[in-house]
């Protein structure tokens, strides 16, 4: 049984399919599918588990994430990010100063990425760092990058590190993951090849998604 936050505020709970997992055990797979990958190198066992409250869970820094240091005194930082789906649905729930675009045609239709044009959309160029291996994301807008697929978009990077900073934005990630933490998470990534959230821990793009799927709930 899993619970689902509705846009009038109401919560109502909901049957998972057969063979799902809910929001916890998602959390705790990422963590065990991460201490193999990126951080197996640097020796770091991740052992925390994040319960589920009302659509939010216990969530960290990236280093606070990549040490498994957590505080047992008091209640823990809880996020309530979205995930890339439901950003790239939503356009019109995007938070200034960040926008999808234009919608053109039928308004019926406007959860359709080819039907927004770059028109008062926000250039991923803009906000991050498009050298190196951002290049792939030049010639596109936020809004797109969350529907290039993992085709276009690697581990699909991209798509969670918009959703993320729009996540940041609307202050669902405060104060583990700001707008600049986002920022210079992809920048570095972009610059080098890899991100460290702390010295000499080095995390390639699977690994920086798999960190920020433990922000989003939703």
């Amino acid at each position: 049984m899993t619970t689902k936050e509705h846009p009038d505020g109401k919560v109502v709970e909901q049957s998972l399919p057969q063979g799902a997992t809910s929001p916890a055990q998602s959390v705790d797979e990422s963590r065990r599918r991460f201490g193999k990958s990126g951080l197996a190198a640097g020796g770091v066992i991740i052992t925390l588990a994040s319960r589920p409250v009302l659509g939010a869970w216990a969530c960290q820094s990236p280093s606070g994430f990549q040490s498994g240091n957590v505080s047992s005194h008091g209640q823990p930082t809880t996020c309530m990010g979205r995930t890339p789906g439901y950003w790239g649905n939503k356009p019109e729930e995007w938070p200034l100063p960040y926008k999808a675009g234009t919608c053109v045609g039928d308004a019926n239709y406007c959860n359709h990425p080819e039907n927004w044009t770059t028109t008062n959309a926000t250039l991923f160029r803009n906000k991050f760092n498009c050298s190196g291996g951002g290049s792939i994301y030049y010639n596109y807008t936020m809004f797109k990058v969350i529907w290039l697929g993992g085709g276009g978009d690697p581990d699909q990077l991209g798509a969670h590190i918009v959703s993320a900073l729009l996540n940041a934005k609307m202050g669902w990630t405060s104060p583990v993951l700001t707008e600049q933490a986002v920022k210079d998470m992809f920048n570095d990534w972009a610059s080098k090849g890899y991100y460290e959230p702390s010295a000499g821990i080095k995390w390639y793009g699977a690994d920086i998604v798999t960190y920020l799927k433990t922000t989003m709930t939703l």
